[in-house]
This record gives structure tokens, C-alpha cells and sequence, in this order.
């Protein structure tokens, strides 16, 4: 489990932590440059063996580096470790062909830039203590200090690592958790609905029930930052109105993040509260990213709200089934189940060719991922019908009153 607190260091801690971010992009940079001359000098003038970047190579060269610049010893050993073990996994990615290959870090041009601790335990003479660990309200790190943060949650679990963000001017620390068990938070009513849900750009959550949830109003802070990024790019870099500026523009993206979590979260919460299953796509984001629809699929974040319902899922005690990725949900028919290929993409409404029932396409294809999901699941409730007797009353008003449902608490 992973808790992401907001904190505002003072001076001396800023300055720690700066200098921690620059001692884990300089060490990346190095690696990395070192790794591709080594690659080049195989490739051109056959000196020495092929060789692929792994742990035992990024160690012997951190232990380089050190002795040759003596200020990396000041910074935690342990975030430089990590740093080239995302310089390891984004070899990996290309070496697997799933990415591109690894590029260099810039400090000052990347909004986000981040370290990450590990905890590790050591013996004192007051028993044995982890180097990150938690004292009262604030977090013990060694060789940094104390981070108090704005809003601690008490969470039985120990501490595997720590990852320090600072994005858009703001400080982050994300802390990942150990848990023995997970216990539900609150306990919900045994009832509820079994509902499929299909995601999309135009319609953001179409249910199987027929309740239609719109995406967030981003428009005016879209608008802001548009304005903002515009006027930045008329100015000097590193000037104080420039300064000002990029103060303002950090303020708008916040507000727009803080929003989208703010509106997910809701949400994710109301749907796991009301739905006893919850059947999703296994979407293929990646992919969908390259296609002329990759702003508004990036900016709708449709794999953060997935994740949310999932882990809320967990938490209460519900059941929650992601379908395989290529089961075609908008092309089949929920009525007599025929596969309509012909269909385009841009196509919201169309007819069975076979039973010629008039379809929605999103509520056609949020009634074929419940249908799935239950079977996937091994349920032995095949459809509505079965079991609405299973439902209290409250739940039978909306089902039973007409073909389009009524909301389900979305407030």
C-alpha cells in the first residue's frame, strides 16, 4: 500500500533535498553515459565483451563515481542505488522492445523530479530501527532529518521505501507500506448491484444499469494553463517576471490534478459503496496513446480511476473482474450475441444485423462486460434478471421502473 503525504520543508531540509535530487540525476547520467560508451567501443572497434546494464555494473560504477567525487558520499546511499535501478528497468524496457532507449535527466527542465529511500534496519542500543521510520507525527529519515507532514494516517504496516517528489513546486513524499492484512474500512451493505461499466472519451462511465457519468469540467483551468505555458514562452528563462509566471502556471496544474483525483476518488468510492460486483476492460492505454486521441485519452486518465476502483474493491470486501482486452464488447450483441465487424469507430448508435434491435453502443457494451465478468468470475448469476429477488426494495424501485435506471447515488 502507498500513502502520498504534502509537506513544506524549511530552508536547511530544501537544500538537503536539492541536493539529493541532483546527486541521483548526476550519478543516472553518468551510468548512462558510461554505459553507452562502453556499448559503442564493442561495437566500433571490438574492445572488450557485450555486455547488458544490471545490478552487479550500475554497483561498480556508483562505487566509482564516489571515489572519484567525494560530495556523492554526503547524499543516501540508498536513493543513489535506486536511481540506477530505474536506469536498469528503463534498459530493460528497451532491450525488451516495450520502450525507447533511456534518455538523460535534466533537474531544472523535468516538472517532476523524485528520489526514492529504502528502509533499511540497523541495531541501536535501544533495539533494532529502521532508517525510515515514524516519531509521532513526523518521519525519521537518516542523513535528511525530520519530515513533518500536513495529514498523517495511521497505517499498520511497515515501511519498505520512501519516495520524495517534488512536482510543480510542491513536495511530495510517497511512502510504501507493508501490510500483514488487509481489513475493510468500513463495512457496506451485503446488497448491491452487479454492474458491467464501459469507459470513454465522449461518455466518461457508461453503466449496464444505463447511468451515464460525465467526465470533469476542465475547460476554465485548461483555459488557465494554456494562457499561462503562452505567456512563459514569451519571456526570458531564470527573469523574475519569468519566475512569477511559472508560479502561476505550477498553481493552475496543481489545481487541475487535485481536481481530477478529488472527482476519481468520489466516485470510485460511491461505485464500490452501491456495486457488490464490478466488471471493467483491461484497457490497452499504451496503444491507445498513439492514435490522434492520445490528449484527450492522457488527460481523462482512464487507468488512475480503474486502479482506484480496484484497490477500494479490496479495502470493502467487493468483487471487482477486468475482462480480457480483446473481447469485443461494443461489437457484440447483448441481446442475441452476434459480432458486428462492420462497426465503425465513431459509430454511437447501430442495428443487430441478425435480431435488428436498435443499440447504444457504450450501454451495449456495458451490458456484454457485466455478461463476461460473471462468467470470467464463475458467477451463477447469469444476468438482471436472476437476481433481482436477492435486492431490497430501495434497489427494486430503480430497476423495475423503466428501461432507463435511475443514478445510484453518484452525488
Amino acid at each position: 500500500m502507498t500513502d502520498k503525504c504534502e509537506f513544506v520543508p524549511d530552508e536547511e531540509l530544501e537544500k538537503v533535498l536539492e541536493f539529493n535530487l541532483r546527486a541521483c540525476a548526476y550519478v543516472y547520467n553518468k551510468t548512462l553515459e558510461f554505459s553507452i560508451y562502453r556499448t559503442n567501443f564493442v561495437k566500433e572497434f571490438g574492445i572488450g565483451t557485450k555486455f547488458k546494464v544490471n545490478r552487479s555494473y550500475t554497483q561498480d560504477t556508483v562505487k566509482y563515481l564516489k571515489d572519484k567525487k567525494p560530495f556523492l558520499k554526503k547524499a543516501d546511499s540508498t536513493c543513489l542505488q535506486a536511481s540506477t535501478d530505474r536506469l536498469i528497468k528503463a534498459y530493460d524496457g528497451y532491450y525488451d522492445r516495450r520502450t525507447g532507449f533511456p534518455k538523460f535527466k535534466s533537474v531544472k527542465r523535468n516538472p517532476v523530479n523524485s528520489i526514492t529511500l529504502r528502509n533499511n534496519d540497523y541495531k541501536t542500543k535501544e533495539g533494532i530501527k529502521g532508517s525510515l521510520r515514524w516519531e509521532k507525527d513526523k518521519l525519521r529519515i537518516n542523513k535528511l532529518g525530520y519530515i513533518k507532514v500536513k495529514h498523517k494516517r495511521n497505517i499498520d504496516g511497515k515501511i519498505k521505501e520512501a519516495t520524495i517528489k517534488k512536482e510543480n513546486g510542491h513536495w511530495y513524499v510517497c511512502i510504501a507500506y507493508q501490510l500483514n492484512k488487509i481489513e475493510p474500512r468500513e463495512e457496506f451493505s451485503p446488497y448491491g448491484l452487479y454492474v458491467g461499466i464501459d469507459v470513454g472519451i465522449t461518455d466518461f462511465l457508461t453503466f449496464s444499469t444505463g447511468t451515464v457519468i460525465a467526465k470533469p469540467d476542465l475547460k476554465r483551468i485548461n483555459e488557465k494553463i494554456q494562457y499561462y505555458q503562452q505567456k512563459l514562452a514569451r519571456q526570458k528563462q531564470g527573469g523574475s517576471n519569468w519566475k512569477k509566471t511559472i508560479k502561476k502556471l505550477h498553481k493552475w496544474i496543481n489545481k487541475k490534478n487535485n481536481t481530477i483525483n478529488d472527482y476519481y476518488h468520489k466516485i470510485s468510492y460511491n461505485i464500490v459503496k452501491n456495486c457488490k460486483f464490478i466488471a471493467m476492460e483491461t484497457l490497452n492505454i499504451k496503444g491507445m496513446l498513439k492514435s490522434n486521441l492520445s490528449r484527450s485519452i492522457h488527460e481523462i486518465g482512464w487507468g488512475k480511476l480503474i486502479e482506484m476502483i480496484r484497490y477500494k474493491a479490496q479495502w470493502y470486501g467487493r468483487e471487482f473482474v477486468q475482462i480480457d482486452r480483446w473481447f469485443p464488447s461494443s461489437k457484440k450483441c447483448c441481446i442475441c450475441g452476434e459480432i458486428n465487424h462492420d462497426l465503425g469507430r465513431h459509430e454511437r448508435e447501430w442495428e443487430c444485423p441478425h435480431c435488428h434491435t436498435h443499440l447504444l453502443r457504450d450501454l451495449n457494451a456495458a451490458i456484454n462486460i457485466l455478461d463476461e465478468g460473471l462468467r470470467a468470475a464463475g458467477s451463477s448469476v447469469p444476468s438482471l434478471v436472476d437476481f433481482i429477488h436477492i435486492l431490497p426494495q430501495k434497489y427494486l424501485k430503480n430497476i423495475l421502473s423503466s428501461h432507463e435506471i435511475e443514478t445510484i447515488c453518484m452525488a
